[in-house]
């Protein structure tokens, strides 16, 4: 066992990208091609979504365990709170958008489910140091409140203002909800962004592939090689998830290797704009889903996104590395 934490502290991202695919590929392939339609196996594997964030959770307790820091009753004030609001998330998103009734079970399931974010979001108070560490910037945010901001101006704001160019030049822009109404679009669009926030694409990847191994490879390489290893991996991990679900190949490609290269830079400026808060990536992550569910992606969008990664790239010099004492960089505690 001394061996294997010993190792672990010296790989520290290799680490996380083994043990993030040994619990997140197993559970897509059940899901998808050995129990295809089961809906408990689908409700248990579900939360291995979660696998970047423990991974990351599990590797920075290694890391830095001690000294132990006092207990905070403000872990469980956390933990109540964010379980809480979950929960009704979660039971409101099964009745609203999956149009299910409002049983016990359903109610039973939103409960367990609002555990692992209620557990993540907590752990920003945790005693291994760390773990508090990595966490902390979730509930207390650094940077400019600007950048922030300026995560909505590119996501849903780039998306309007491609539909509006496409618009004007006599192209076809579609906004997927506009039958819904005005409080059909605002109900879905909320549920859609908190539970992505909450679950599938927030804290729950973001606190790893972000939080953790991108501040760790950017302690020793030039911020785009660091970019380019996150994003080769983030894509990868999604494969199985796109193929179970069906998705066209060319889609899948386009997607991963096009799309998600320039959100990878974006988020990475976002994170090293606010000085290393995971808050920013995992603002951005259920923005950039929610939004691009529901507007069409058209190609005047899609010359603006480039345009503001290439500006993101350049303003920010992404060829460099980044000084040692930036606090987006990782620094082993001896």
């Amino acid at each position: 066992m001394d061996r294997l934490t010993h190792w672990i502290r010296q790989h520290q991202v290799l680490a996380f990208f083994i043990i993030t695919f040994a619990i997140t590929w197993p559970g897509f392939f059940l899901v998808f091609f050995i129990f295809p339609g089961n809906q408990i196996v689908e409700a248990v594997c579900s939360q291995v979504v979660f696998s970047p964030a423990l991974s990351a959770m599990l590797i920075a307790g290694i890391a830095e365990p001690r000294p132990k820091l006092e207990p905070s009753r403000w872990r469980w004030v956390t933990f109540a709170v964010s379980w809480l609001v979950a929960s009704i998330v979660q039971t409101l998103y099964f009745w609203k958008i999956y149009q299910a009734q409002l049983t016990a079970p359903i109610v039973i399931i939103s409960c367990l489910f609002a555990l692992m974010p209620a557990w993540v979001l907590s752990s920003a108070y945790a005693r291994k140091p760390g773990v508090r560490k990595l966490f902390s910037t979730l509930l207390k945010p650094r940077g400019r409140v600007i950048w922030y901001l300026l995560i909505f101006a590119i996501f849903p704001g780039i998306l309007l203002l491609g539909m509006g160019i496409t618009r004007l030049m006599g192209g076809q822009a579609e906004f997927y909800l506009a039958e819904a109404g005005f409080e059909g679009a605002a109900t879905y669009i909320l549920l859609e962004f908190s539970r992505g926030f909450l679950m599938t694409g927030g804290i729950n990847e973001e606190s790893g592939w972000r939080g953790f191994a991108l501040p760790r490879l950017q302690a020793r390489y030039p911020v785009i090689v660091s970019v380019l290893i996150v994003w080769f991996f983030w894509a990868l991990w999604h494969i199985p998830y796109d193929i179970g679900r069906g998705d066209p190949l060319a889609w899948i490609l386009e997607n991963r290797i096009v799309w998600n290269l320039l959100v990878s830079i974006l988020m990475a400026w976002l994170y090293n704009r606010t000085h290393g808060s995971i808050l920013a990536p995992a603002l951005f992550h259920p923005a950039m889903n929610t939004f691009g569910n529901v507007f069409s992606l058209n190609t005047a969008s899609r010359v603006l996104i480039i345009a503001v990664a290439v500006i993101a790239f350049v303003s920010d010099r992404m060829w460099q590395k980044l000084p040692e004492d930036s606090l987006a960089v990782y620094r082993q505690v001896v």
